[in-house]
């Protein structure tokens, strides 16, 4: 029986009553007296819906109505309604019952409203109870979803009075007994300061009453430690609600070790002048720069020498003082701040009072991975507090400042402006830019980083850097998308924008090309005359985002006119013969730095915040990934850039020449050695020493350069003399040391002493686009070098060069291209100029289907040719099971189930399986808590689903690999798409809707 409602319309202040019915008398005359009774007497309160009564969860108060006592009895033994509470509505409302009712079980006589009308309201009164309760039900599963996987409730007593199911699983046999227990004594946090940490946060909360973000705290279980971190806030009354997520995991071992490795805790302090705009507006932007160089200055002659100094943003400084606890920080801050104020800036002889904020990160919160940008945040939510109080003070982070959980999910903290997330953007783009600056002297590798990251950062169709020529302009580089008529573009600036006329070239208005195009020209001044323009354009529906870019890139102008300019000085410096002593030497690998993808974006974000310290850093990474390049970086950003970086490969040395090559030789130590010789380590003095290939040094060279770590001091063979070196250690290695560690093959205590600060290489095949950012930049390199008029990559060579693994990496993509230029005889590179051997994965038949080759999947690992072909039959043989059903399952939705659970298996947590894989985390825990109560049964699938966990553990058992889901799933897309099925048969199997299915349709056919 369908439903019934009252024909009246249902007005706006009507509560909605529901009268449920027995279905098989739901034709019964009888009971329509009663129906119209009660729509009449209370239609100006209450409309009634009419439901028959059903084997379904029931509300725990109905209305219902009957014949009489038996059929009462009857519909309670049927339906089981003695747990419930039921006001019967008989059809003879005068009958009496001759036995006593069941317990909650009453007879209303529907004739007597003053007996209806509190009932009415008491069953409406519970139903609002209940929607409210299923609403904060479904707002916490949202929460959890989003934030983390697990949770627990606190009382008013901070006792736990409930632990969800994922955080019991990870509390293991101790989470059986927790309830009742006080949060800290059950949770083992071994670490002093971070339980302190805690106590103060759960006792802020009870004056805050506010959602608070949990810094990372490490908890010790029985045979591992875990790092968490989430939220906390009040919920129900007087209860807390902590939403936890698991960030990283180690065995008690390892945390052992890493927790002595890192044993210094690192400060920030961020430090910005106050009123600084309207000193602007009083005094100008010259007097305004002049006096921020002169803050930089005072910073660094007041900084300890590990320390490091840098103008982060705008008006906003940072100090880096590595080996500092936050009290030592607060000494140094507040001799700072009294500098500061005492000095009188410019020929102005004028007096500013600055706002301080400081953070530390102690020794144990370091072992999370995120923990740079965990300390930049506290540092700008504390200087964010000193602003807020009217400036002119220090103020340290404190928990309490993450009472705002909206401002804390921004990584800066702090709001420069109603749009928090743009200011983010936009000071991250900047941070970005100024890191290029000084990067490199070589003027066209710097143009084509500037171009890149204008083009991607600020969204535009088109950047172009152009220098003056004599009476014109010509085009450095220029980054556009693929539509863009580069050459139009270029005759469009060398037509209308003209050389005499770039020095008044001010004002950037943004022009209106035509109905689809937006442009604007910010020039490159500095010493008064200006060298060039940058050339932006935008779609015409952009406009507000133009503006904002466009305002943004003139705030940086100077510094890359600036550096320009420096870089066209050093060249004729150096092609006049008078090249500056010491000075940095070509990077020919900066290429190497161009990247669009979030691994690397990471990686730099990590190498920027070491570089400025004495550190020692350990490079992880696959050979060809770039790992002296980023060195190099390490040693331009740091504290020496103008000192010496020496290079040893310490796999390529001979054996018995390893000792001298490191440490040098005196005079007749050994047969050959006719002079004293300086070892690499004494070239290296004051500047940086990088040690590639450490995993291959001897045990006995191991041991002597430990020493030399601990006490940076050495001894020359044949020498009896102890030197002491000022140098600072880079290493590198394609090794698990770890491993080698354990199987005697490198010092543990040497292994502890160098892992200070490790840094992990994204091999390419995990690096998206960059691939074909990187292949770009080579064409037009080797295109130049070659004197080979080369447009641009095909279509088809750009699927080539997609979906091949690059064992290689980006030393193999180099050469690829480089030998694809000179074999290339037309305008465009061709996949038979790549010459790569892709594997091609064939569609095995299955026992009902033929499939054609599959030509649109990405293949992404060395052994894709015997792991995606099986993968591939397999999958083929899930997709005929799953249509031979008579109700067929989504068989993508088996298969990301099943890949997700792998996952997790293999990284722990969804947090570490989004930063493996490259996905959002909040997709991802959305993603898995729908499929969590998703089950697919079927006898023949059991053994499938076993041999497809076989072979995708096979994929996860090497590296990372981010862009493997999307292979799984455009395999599955085709197998499904050239099924002889209906349109809706296939939708169902892919689980998506009829205009999604035409699409993936459209993409794998034919």
């Amino acid at each position: 029986m369908k439903p019934c409602k009252s024909d009246e319309a249902v007005e706006e202040n009507k509560d909605q009553i529901t009268l449920f019915i027995d279905g098989d008398l739901a034709a019964d005359s009888e009971y329509s007296a009663a129906i119209s009774a009660l729509q009449h007497t209370f239609a100006a309160k209450y409309d009634f819906v009419i439901t028959a009564l059903a084997e379904q969860s029931l509300p725990t108060s109905i209305l219902l109505l009957c014949q009489n006592e038996e059929h009462g009895t009857s519909l309670s033994n049927r339906f089981n309604l003695h747990g419930l509470q039921v006001f019967w509505l008989p059809q003879d409302p005068s009958y009496q019952p001759l036995k006593p009712l069941i317990n909650g079980h009453w007879y209303l006589d529907w004739k007597q409203p003053p007996t209806v009308l509190p009932v009415l309201s008491l069953i409406q009164q519970q139903h609002r109870l209940l929607a409210d309760f299923s609403t904060t039900k479904q707002k916490l599963s949202m929460l959890t979803e989003c934030l983390g996987e697990m949770s627990l409730t606190l009382n008013s007593h901070g006792q736990i009075i409930e632990m969800n199911a994922p955080l019991l699983k990870v509390m293991g046999e101790s989470g059986k007994s927790v309830i009742g227990q006080t949060l800290l004594s059950c949770l083992h946090i071994p670490s002093s300061i971070a339980k302190r940490r805690m106590t103060q946060i759960l006792a802020d909360l009870s004056r805050t009453h506010s959602m608070t973000r949990l810094p990372p705290f490490p908890v010790q279980l029985k045979d591992a430690v875990v790092m968490l971190d989430g939220f906390v806030g009040p919920f129900n009354h007087d209860d807390t609600l902590l939403i936890l997520r698991q960030i990283a995991s180690w065995q008690n071992q390892e945390w052992l070790e890493q927790s002595a490795a890192k044993n210094t805790p690192v400060t920030l302090l961020l430090v910005n002048p106050d009123d600084f705009a309207a000193f602007n507006q009083q005094y100008g932007r010259d007097i305004g720069d002049q006096v921020l160089a002169e803050i930089i200055q005072c910073m660094s002659d007041l900084l300890r020498s590990a320390d490091f100094a840098s103008r982060f943003s705008g008006a906003v400084f940072a100090a880096h003082l590595p080996e500092t606890n936050e009290q030592q920080g607060q000494v140094l801050a507040s001799r700072m701040r009294e500098m500061l104020r005492k000095k009188r800036f410019s020929a102005k002889k004028v007096n500013l009072d600055f706002s301080f904020g400081l953070a530390t990160i102690e020794s144990e919160e370091q072992l999370n991975e995120h923990s740079p940008l965990e300390l930049f945040r506290r540092a700008n939510a504390a200087l964010q507090a000193a602003r807020s109080i009217g400036g002119g003070t220090l103020v340290c982070w404190q928990p309490k400042f993450d009472a705002n959980i909206l401002a804390n999910l921004d990584r800066m903290s702090g709001k420069f402006s109603d749009a928090a997330d743009d200011d983010f953007k936009l000071i991250t783009l900047q941070w970005d830019i100024i890191r290029i600056i000084g990067s490199t002297h070589d003027l066209q590798s710097f143009s084509e980083q500037v171009c890149q990251l204008i083009s991607s950062g600020m969204s535009s169709m088109y950047a172009g850097l152009y220098l003056t020529k004599g009476d014109g302009l010509i085009n450095l580089s220029c980054a556009s998308e693929p539509k863009v008529e580069v050459k139009s573009v270029h005759q469009w600036v060398t037509t209308n924008i003209q050389v005499d006329n770039l020095d008044n070239l001010t004002a950037v208005p943004l022009l209106e090309l035509n109905a689809t195009t937006l442009q604007a020209s910010v020039p490159l001044v500095t010493r008064g005359k200006c060298l060039g323009v940058i050339v932006l354009r935008w779609h015409s529906n952009q406009q507000p985002v133009a503006k904002k870019y466009t305002e943004l890139l003139q705030q940086v102008s100077a510094n890359l006119g600036t550096a320009i300019d420096r870089i066209i000085l050093l060249d004729q410096s150096h092609k006049q013969g008078n090249s500056p002593a010491k000075s940095e030497p070509d990077n020919h690998q900066t290429h190497e730095l161009l990247f669009e993808s979030a691994a690397m974006r990471t990686l730099m974000q990590q190498v920027q915040l070491v570089a400025p310290t004495d550190a020692s850093v350990l490079l992880i990474g696959e050979s060809g990934t770039g790992k002296e390049v980023i060195a190099r970086q390490i040693h331009n950003h740091g504290l020496q850039p103008n000192k010496p970086f020496i290079t040893v490969d310490c796999s390529t040395i001979v054996k018995h020449l390893i000792e001298s090559e490191l440490f040098g030789h005196r005079k007749g130590a050994f047969t050959g050695a006719t002079s004293d010789q300086p070892g690499m380590i004494a070239q290296a003095d004051g500047g940086t020493l990088f040690l590639d290939e450490v995993g291959e040094l001897p045990l006995d060279i191991q041991s002597k350069l430990l020493r030399f770590v601990q006490e940076k001091t050495f001894v020359a063979v044949g020498d009896q003399r102890v030197r002491k070196v000022d140098v600072r250690l880079v290493l590198a290695t394609n090794r698990n040391l770890s491993d080698e560690v354990a199987a005697g093959r490198f010092r543990a205590d040497l292994y502890y002493r160098i892992n200070v600060f490790t840094l992990n290489l994204p091999p390419l095949n995990q690096r998206g686009e960059d691939t074909l950012l990187l292949a770009r930049h080579f064409l037009k390199k080797f295109s130049q070098q070659y004197n080979k008029p080369i447009l641009d990559i095909s279509s088809s060579a750009v699927e080539t060069l997609r979906r091949y693994s690059w064992p290689g990496n980006v030393r193999e993509l180099r050469n690829c291209i480089m030998r694809a230029v000179i074999t290339c005889p037309s305008d465009y590179l061709e996949s038979e100029h790549l010459n790569l051997q892709a594997p091609s994965l064939e569609l095995q038949p299955s026992a009902s289907h033929a499939t054609p080759s599959l030509q649109t999947v990405e293949l992404t690992q060395d052994d894709d040719e015997e792991l995606l072909p099986a993968l591939t039959v397999l999958l083929n043989k899930v997709v005929c099971l799953a249509t031979q059903q008579p109700t067929s399952f989504p068989v993508t939705v088996w298969l990301e189930k099943l890949w997700i659970e792998l996952c997790l298996q293999k990284w722990g947590s969804l947090y570490q399986v989004a930063l493996k894989v490259e996905q959002s985390e909040s997709t991802l825990r959305r993603r898995s808590a729908k499929l969590k109560d998703t089950a697919i049964d079927h006898p023949l699938l059991e053994e499938l689903t076993v041999e497809c966990s076989s072979l995708l553990q096979r994929f996860l058992d090497g590296d990372a690999i981010p862009n493997l889901w999307s292979t799984l799933e455009s395999t599955m897309y085709a197998i499904v798409v050239r099924q002889q099925i209906t349109q809706q048969a296939k939708a169902k199997l892919l689980d998506v809707t009829q205009p999604t299915l035409r699409k993936i349709m459209q993409q794998y056919q034919g």
